[in-house]
């Protein structure tokens, strides 16, 4: 059975990314082995596991000596807790969002398919994402060959569009390099330094099957 449900990356270059619940159970840590691997050394080795119960999924504690928390309230290890739209999960500090995604306003979304984040995906929730290396940006590549302050994406009158801003490296889009902003449609291949995504939008969403797959839980 599949699920509209995800988990959105509240954190530095996280910031963004969306990870969809796809398999009845995930886990989330710094081991190799989870489903979603965090690799931060303040989240342990196992920190938590999502399972879903019929439509609805339940958080449960696996990690004793770093915290986890709910909507700042602290769970202790072995805790279970259903799971509800916009609820904070918090890591270490480190939060991600849940979300039932066919409650959500997303307008479009960025699949990387080359660069430090291959594989991942990361949503465009407003009519606006800033894109580069700085840790203010909206998605961020911690990657050199990314300026910090790259390029962004912007809606008008539902039509989006693409601008490079003053990047070292320049903005790719359909293989050239642009000198004044662009449209962008769906399925679009922009390139920022070593990094290449896919513009999809939320009205035609397209899944890697590959970024839906993963090792889950035992």
């Amino acid at each position: 059975m599949s699920s509209d449900a995800a988990l959105i990356g509240q954190f530095y270059a996280e910031r963004n990314r969306e990870y969809p619940l796809q398999a009845a159970c995930l886990s989330v840590g710094r081991a190799t082995e989870n489903t979603l691997r965090i690799r931060d050394h303040r989240i342990a080795a196992y920190h938590i596991r999502i399972e879903r119960a019929g439509s609805r999924h339940v958080l449960e504690v696996m990690a004793e000596d770093v915290p986890t928390t709910l909507n700042g309230t602290a769970l202790r290890l072995g805790e279970r807790r259903f799971l509800s739209g916009g609820d904070l999960i918090g890591l270490s500090g480190l939060h991600f969002r849940f979300t039932d995604r066919k409650r959500d306003d997303v307008l479009s979304r960025l699949c990387v398919v080359a660069g430090v984040h291959a594989g991942k995906i990361f949503r465009i929730a407003g009519h606006e994402a800033r894109i580069g290396r700085s840790f203010d940006s909206d998605i961020q590549f911690p990657d050199r060959s990314v300026s910090r302050k790259h390029c962004v994406i912007r809606e008008r009158a539902s039509t989006w569009w693409i601008e490079d801003l003053g990047s070292t490296n320049g903005t790719m889009l359909h293989g050239e390099i642009l000198d004044a902003p662009a449209r962008l449609k769906h399925g679009d291949e922009v390139v920022t330094g070593l990094s290449r995504f896919v513009f999809l939008l939320e009205s035609r969403p397209v899944w890697n099957a590959q970024l839906q797959s993963g090792p889950q839980c035992n």
